[in-house]
């Protein structure tokens, strides 16, 4: 339904000045009481590889590139470093990579300056803060620094015995609550949401058989914000493409702006939680580091879910 009221929002709940949003909500306190959640020590990457196909990829964003910037057929080149050092290179040599890939491809997070609304960004940061060159002055990824703490999965395709959604399912408030309710889950302020729709099994499913991915995708709806903010979640992640469904709901990146810019909340997109959903494991203490790109609108990202 379209709002009648003004929309939630975060700003100034954590000074005019605050850069990192709904992540004050794990503090040092409930990351140290997270451990509990530990009981096999097993590890999950939540991470896509990083390669030139054969990985999910918005076409305007364009595939990663891995190009090679030494390697052994470059014996003069290590030949100079030796000479330069005046001994000899006695066959030593190294490879060495050049990455080139956009900052919102394969598994990310966004940085809360990644969407804007009504020309400002969350807190109330005006979009003319971020510049061509310098970046976003302004709620930069680099600010996140980490994330530690407890994160619950909510397996909505799992619930509703399918491999993955139809694609033009919508993900509501009353849907989290019943897959909450059947799977047991408890919620604490601070947690961090993961909701899995099933759409990377799609994805290598029609990879492997040479079909065609609808351009669909399954995902929370503006309702399921609802829920988000019932349990004062501090980051929501998905293992599709944009955390909400597309088509959007309503208007263009409707649960973007609700979330990263009304709320301060991080979204972590294209989570790969196949190996946590074939192990039915349902909350886990999850580490995500995001490189320190001082001016970076989001950060490719290797999550590590221990469970």
């Amino acid at each position: 339904m379209p709002e009648t009221t003004a929309p939630k929002k975060n700003w100034g709940r954590w000074g005019a000045d605050d850069e990192r949003g709904a992540l004050n909500l794990i503090d040092d306190t409930k990351r140290a009481s997270d451990y509990e959640v530990l009981r096999t020590g097993k590890i999950y990457s939540l991470g896509l590889p990083i390669q030139r196909s054969g990985v999910p990829v918005f076409e305007y964003r364009g595939p990663a590139q891995r190009l090679t910037l030494a390697s052994q057929t470059d014996g003069a080149f290590w030949e100079s470093f030796g000479e330069a050092m005046d001994i000899p290179t006695d066959g030593a040599g190294g490879n060495e990579d050049l990455l080139i890939f956009g900052t919102h491809s394969g598994t990310h997070l966004d940085a809360l300056c990644h969407v804007y609304h009504d020309d400002h960004m969350y807190n109330g940061f005006e979009t003319s803060t971020f510049g061509s060159y310098g970046g976003a002055a302004r709620n930069s990824i680099h600010q996140v620094d980490g994330v530690a703490g407890r994160a619950v999965m909510l397996d909505v395709a799992a619930h509703l015995g399918v491999p993955w959604l139809d694609p033009m399912f919508r993900i509501t408030d009353d849907v989290l609550e019943e897959v909450r309710e059947a799977q047991g889950t408890s919620i604490r302020p601070g947690d961090i949401l993961l909701v899995r729709t099933g759409w990377i099994d799609s994805f290598y499913d029609s990879l492997a058989n040479g079909t065609e991915l609808s351009a669909a995708q399954a995902g929370i709806d503006q309702s399921a914000v609802d829920f988000i903010d019932r349990y004062d979640i501090a980051l929501v992640g998905s293992d599709n493409g944009a955390v909400e469904c597309l088509p959007c709901d309503e208007t263009l990146l409707s649960v973007h702006v609700k979330l990263l810019v009304h709320r301060g909340i991080n979204l972590l997109e294209f989570a790969d939680l196949r190996g946590m959903a074939a192990d039915g494991v349902h909350e886990c203490f999850l580490v995500i580091a995001p490189m320190k790109v001082v001016g970076g609108t989001g950060s490719p990202v290797n999550p590590i879910a221990i469970a």
